[in-house]
């Protein structure tokens, strides 16, 4: 059963996912060291014959997936937060009686901030009710639970995922922090460099499909590796400029691989 990315995340794959796992070839290892809101990765239902590892460096993006794993089924609904203040309490929130007390707290912080950024409050009433339609109080985290069931949930640095978990049976997919991502004050791009990135790629033994964006040098260093190299067209969410016909910006992206 596919499921929609757990929370959202600033260039999310959730228009790109089933073209993305339209394009992977079999394989036993599933890898995975940038999850984020993890649309790629719910848009595949588990198999018991297909070991999975998820990473990520947020931490709290990583709690989430944690605390779901173990607590999903006890999160039966959600509280609207409709205040600057109330959003303030829960970033403040550092202490919690229980895991199902610091879930409720990361679901809602990404749900109720602008680029789910958790750190911001989505003053927009139209953002509010977006993310009401998209992440409702009936969302059934007891699914999530069951998907993640043999999932390993990791918060490691990606070098060190991939050269652990890589073989010859392994498909990885990677959706680093773009070249755009350290403009962005309230992301943490923990310094991934697309040299870096397409460096590493050049020595593993699995398959791997990389997304990035449309940019002169990750378009360079992708060939002089021998990798294939396509531009995709995709649309990511404006909300918050309102110069942009239908609240969307059209982008191209570039989906790169070494078979």
């Amino acid at each position: 059963m596919s499921l929609r990315g757990l929370i959202g995340r600033t260039g999310g794959k959730s228009k790109l996912k089933n073209k993305i796992r339209n394009m992977m070839p079999q394989h036993t290892t599933y890898i995975e060291p940038f999850v984020g809101g993890g649309s790629v990765f719910f848009s595949a239902p588990a198999d018991n014959n297909r070991k999975e590892i998820i990473n990520d460096n947020d931490k709290e993006v990583i709690s989430i997936y944690l605390d779901v794993k173990n607590v999903g089924d006890k999160i039966i609904d959600l509280p609207i937060v409709k205040t600057k203040e109330q959003f303030k309490s829960l970033v403040n929130k550092k202490k919690f009686d229980s895991p199902v007390e610091r879930l409720k707290r990361n679901l809602l912080l990404s749900k109720y901030s602008f680029r789910s950024d958790r750190k911001s409050y989505a003053l927009s009433k139209s953002r509010r009710k977006i993310e009401r339609d998209k992440f409702s109080v009936g969302t059934n985290y007891n699914k999530y639970k069951e998907r993640l069931k043999n999932t390993r949930i990791l918060s490691q640095d990606y070098k060190t995922v991939i050269k652990k978990y890589d073989n010859p049976n392994a498909l990885i997919y990677l959706d680093p922090p773009y070249s755009t991502a350290s403009k962005n004050k309230d992301y943490n791009s923990n310094d991934v460099s697309i040299e870096d990135v397409i460096n590493l790629l050049k020595t593993v033994k699995g398959k791997f499909i990389l997304s990035y964006d449309d940019i002169p040098l990750a378009r360079k260093l992708a060939r002089e590796a021998g990798f294939k190299v396509m531009t995709i067209r995709t649309e990511y969410s404006a909300l918050g400029r309102p110069n942009h016909v239908g609240n969307v910006i059209p982008k191209k992206e570039l989906i790169i691989r070494n078979y």
